[in-house]
């Protein structure tokens, strides 16, 4: 019996680890609202976002929302980060048991890109003109439901309005004569994130597959695009449960296929450790992306009576811009 299912064990990891190079079909610019790839939650940042399979977790609705069906107790987190080229980007979500198998969600998502020159095309020795400053935001809003259909098995979805301000575009309907059309250059579009959770018997190994940003394609003056719609397959296990060793310890070692509208696939590997239930220290890797690769994080729980604080932070490297940190908190109540 424990040669089998360190046989499916082995075998689901080999699956995820097969040569990237047999789907390799290089696709480039593909998706607009590219701001709903940026990674949410230091937990999840911290192990390289190899957390489809993460459950119990109040981020875990940006991932897949089937673990959500598995939070100990209702609360809600929020996420702060300085992304790259002074992105700033902010995240909240929020979790309600509305009993032992359902919970509703809810999150939020903002960007904003900061002070952007304003430029037009003209007729002088720069062939343009300056217009000033614009500054690109986005949000998103989103509610779910995720239910524990048994004890192996769980599913969730999420319906959310994705919304996005690039300010007014100046286009030229006659360059010579110098005659200008404004363009509003406003979007929204409903999209929806679905996600399952299954835990086949063999200690706590879990599968998890989810799908995030199905949307149908928008445009803002010719050419239309969806939003980042993204595939991912995990599977993740303690293996200090699964060995039958280590106190009040646990060692998971996570792993995601990640099939992206808007590029190659990608493996995501991560380890997050846990000593005591209080203190968590992880480690992450994502291969075949063009700067990032390693990725740090530490986790921090504590519990004053029915409240229970979190702080997590995360560390994501670059090989161009500057490495990101990220922080998230969260409070629940019992």
């Amino acid at each position: 019996m424990i040669k089998s299912r360190k046989l499916l064990v082995t075998t689901m990891l080999v699956l995820l680890f097969l040569p990237q190079n047999a789907w390799a079909v290089k696709k480039l610019a593909q998706t607009g609202f590219k701001w709903l790839s940026i990674p949410v939650g230091a937990r999840a940042m911290g192990m390289g976002t190899a957390v489809t399979t993460m459950d119990g977790d109040l981020t875990s609705v940006f991932w897949n929302p089937a673990g959500m069906a598995h939070i100990a107790a209702s609360g809600f987190t929020f996420s702060n980060v300085a992304w790259i080229a002074d992105i700033n980007h902010m995240a909240m979500s929020g979790g309600y048991k509305l009993n032992d198998r359902l919970v509703i969600s809810a999150q939020v998502v903002s960007v904003n890109y900061g002070d952007i020159n304003a430029t037009m095309r003209a007729n002088n020795s720069n062939g343009f003109i300056e217009l000033g400053t614009f500054s690109p935001t986005g949000m998103a809003m989103g509610l779910g439901l995720s239910s524990a259909i048994s004890t192996k098995f769980s599913v969730g979805g999420v319906i959310k309005y994705c919304y996005e301000d690039l300010g007014t575009a100046h286009t030229s309907t006659d360059l010579a004569a110098g005659e200008i059309e404004d363009v509003d250059a406003t979007l929204g579009v409903p999209a929806f994130d679905l996600g399952t959770l299954f835990y086949p018997g063999v200690g706590d190994l879990r599968i998890g597959m989810s799908l995030s940003n199905f949307s149908q394609e928008k445009s803002y003056i010719a050419e239309s695009f969806p939003l980042p719609l993204t595939f991912r397959l995990g599977v993740a296990m303690d293996m200090l449960e699964f060995f039958n060793i280590g106190n009040n310890q646990h060692l998971t070692v996570a792993a995601d296929l990640v099939h992206a509208r808007d590029y190659t696939e990608r493996v995501h590997l991560g380890l997050e450790y846990w000593l005591g239930e209080m203190i968590a220290l992880r480690t992450g890797y994502k291969t075949n992306y063009d700067d990032e690769d390693i990725t740090f994080g530490l986790g921090f729980k504590h519990s004053m009576g029915p409240l229970g604080f979190e702080f997590n932070y995360a560390f994501n490297n670059f090989s161009t811009f500057n490495p990101v940190h990220l922080f998230t908190l969260g409070l629940s109540v019992q």
